[in-house]
């Protein structure tokens, strides 16, 4: 397994896993293959363009060659803020669940932005609907801070959502 940072040339693999996600586990993400699958070639590129300022970005994990799975972040905007990243956009396929490949990615992206030496705190938002993502952040040292009623609207439908940090840099 290879983990690493994600750049515009690997935009047509990680817009294949991320639309795939989206379709297998709606209630996870906060946006919709609806309107993810209408993105251009030039706009998933571009979001992969921003890893090298560290303002956001996403890993890739890849077995024999083939991505598997990705995590992504965001430094939080403004100068009283900037200490703050969020994690966003987990998803490892579900033929390379439970091989560790899901702690693989986000052990890659915390040490990155440890390595980087401005970054304190991880944020990350989960959906109350799956305990077993929520268990699997605990694993990862995240702990709870605030719970948000009706989170996502899907539909009719709500989703609640757990928030979740980790301080990085104590």
């Amino acid at each position: 397994m290879e983990i690493r940072l994600l750049g515009p040339e690997d935009a047509k693999a990680f817009s294949k896993v991320r639309l795939e996600g989206l379709q297998k586990d709606p209630d996870a993400f906060g946006a919709l293959y609806e309107e993810e699958i209408k993105r251009t070639d030039a706009e998933w590129k571009e979001r992969l363009s921003n890893a090298h300022t560290g303002d956001s970005g996403f890993f890739g994990a890849f077995v024999e060659g083939e991505i598997v799975g990705i995590i992504g972040f965001f430094r939080h905007r403004g100068t009283k803020a900037r200490h703050k990243v969020s994690v966003v956009s987990m998803y490892v396929r579900e033929s390379h669940r439970g091989t560790g490949i899901a702690a693989g990615l986000m052990q890659e992206e915390i040490a990155y932005l440890k390595k980087r030496g401005d970054v304190d705190q991880v944020q990350l938002a989960v959906v109350t609907s799956n305990p077993a993502a929520t268990r699997f952040y605990e694993k990862m040292g995240f702990l709870p801070y605030g719970f948000e009623k009706k989170a996502l609207k899907i539909g009719e439908r709500y989703v609640d959502e757990t928030h979740m940090y980790l301080m990085i840099n104590e």
